[in-house]
C-alpha cells in the first residue's frame, strides 16, 4: 500500500464557478480547445489547467491500480502564490471548501491539504485555526516564498508556532518568487528555478533560526528536496569556516550545523530520475523520505513510473517505510493540539 503525499486536484465545480463569480480575483474561462484558463485581475497571464486536475475518475482508477490507499492533494503552486502576491483569506476559504468537496467524492482515498492565507500573515493564525478545528484538515501545503516575502520574516512567526502546536503535516512547494528574464521560458523557470526556491526557502530557514525555534515541525520537501541534498555539505561549511570567509551571521541563530537541521526534515520521491531518488534515499535515510508522485503533471512523476523502479530494489523495511510507515507517523497525532 502506498500513501501518496505530493499530487495536485482541484473541483471541476469551483473552477466552472469562477467563470461567472470570481475569487479574490481569480476567473476562469474556456479556451478555444474547450480546455479551462485561470487569469488574475491586473495580469495579462493565463494559466491552462490540466485535465486530469478534476478528473476524478481517471485518478481513482489510476489511485486503485497502483494500491494508493491515500493521496494527500493540494491546489496547484500558481494559485498559492506568484510573483508579487499569496493567497488571502477569501481565496484559501474557496479552495479548502472545495478540496473538501473533492476528497468526498474520493472513495476515502484523496484527503486535502489547506492552503494558507499568506498574503493576510495578521489572518493566517485564525484561519488555520478553523481549518483544523472546524473542518478537519491534518496539513497545510506551503509555498517556498509568499510571493517574493521569505518565510522567514516575523510577520510569519506566529503561523509556524501554530502549525508546530497543532503537529499538522506541512508540505512545501515551491513557487515563482518573482519573473526573471534570465530563464527565457516559464518552463524552464520551473525545471530549474523551483528547486531552487525550495532550496532558498530551507536556507534562510535554517540560517535564521525558524527551523531551530520549532524542532517539531512535521516538514516535507517537495522534488526530493531541491537542490538541498546535495549542498548539504556546502552549508555546513559556512558554519564550520574558520578562516577569512567565516561570518558571524552562519552561527548567530543557529546551535547545530545545517545539516542536522536537514535530518529532521522529509523528502519526496519526486526527484525525477533514479540516479537522484537513490542518492536522496542513501543520504538522508528511507526514514527521512515519503512518496511523492506531483500527480497530475508530466514534469513529475504521476505514475511513480521514475521512483519504484528505485524503491522496488530496496529492502521490504526500506520500501514499506517509504511507501506508507513514514507518512502514517507524520499523519498519525496531525491536527492533535501539543
Amino acid at each position: 500500500m502506498i500513501i501518496d503525499l505530493h499530487a495536485h486536484a482541484l473541483n471541476e465545480r469551483f473552477i466552472a464557478d469562477l467563470a461567472k463569480s470570481p475569487v479574490a480575483g481569480l476567473r476562469s474561462e474556456r479556451d478555444s480547445e474547450g480546455l479551462y484558463i485561470i487569469r488574475r485581475a491586473g495580469d495579462d497571464r493565463k494559466s491552462t489547467l490540466d485535465p486530469h486536475l478534476f478528473d476524478l475518475e481517471h485518478r481513482l482508477e489510476s489511485l486503485k491500480r497502483r494500491d494508493v490507499g491515500l493521496q494527500l492533494f493540494g491546489p496547484p503552486p500558481f494559485m498559492l502564490a506568484w510573483p508579487g502576491g499569496a493567497s488571502g483569506v477569501e481565496l484559501v476559504r474557496a479552495l479548502n471548501k472545495a478540496a473538501l468537496e473533492t476528497a468526498a467524492e474520493s472513495e476515502g482515498r484523496m484527503e486535502p491539504l489547506a492552503a494558507l492565507a499568506l498574503g493576510e500573515p495578521e489572518r493566517a493564525v485564525a484561519e488555520l485555526e478553523y481549518a483544523v478545528h472546524e473542518q478537519g484538515f491534518r496539513g497545510v501545503i506551503m509555498p517556498s516564498t509568499a510571493g517574493g516575502k521569505p518565510l522567514d520574516d516575523p510577520e510569519f512567526a506566529g503561523l509556524f508556532a501554530a502549525i508546530e502546536r497543532l503537529g499538522l503535516i506541512v508540505f512545501m512547494h515551491p513557487t515563482s518568487a518573482a519573473l526573471s528574464d534570465r530563464f527565457g521560458m516559464y518552463g524552464v523557470h520551473v525545471l530549474v528555478g523551483w528547486p531552487f526556491e525550495t532550496t532558498l526557502a530551507i536556507t534562510r530557514m535554517i540560517f535564521n533560526g525558524v527551523l531551530e525555534r520549532h524542532p517539531a515541525l512535521k516538514l516535507v520537501l517537495a522534488h526530493g528536496g531541491g537542490n538541498l541534498v546535495f549542498l548539504r555539505g556546502r552549508l555546513d561549511s559556512a558554519y564550520e569556516a574558520t578562516g577569512w570567509e567565516a561570518d558571524p551571521y552562519f552561527r548567530q541563530h543557529i546551535s547545530q550545523k545545517p545539516s542536522a537541521y536537514l535530518d529532521r526534515l522529509y523528502y519526496d520521491t519526486c526527484a525525477l530520475s533514479e540516479d537522484s531518488n537513490r542518492f536522496v534515499i542513501q543520504t538522508m535515510g528511507s526514514d527521512r523520505v515519503v512518496f511523492g508522485s506531483d500527480y497530475p503533471f508530466d514534469i513529475g512523476d504521476p505514475e511513480g513510473k521514475r521512483s519504484t523502479p528505485v524503491i522496488d530494489r530496496l529492502p521490504h523495511s526500506d520500501r514499506e517505510r517509504i511507501c506508507h510507515l513514514n507518512a502514517e507517523r507524520l499523519l498519525a497525532d496531525a491536527g492533535r493540539p501539543r
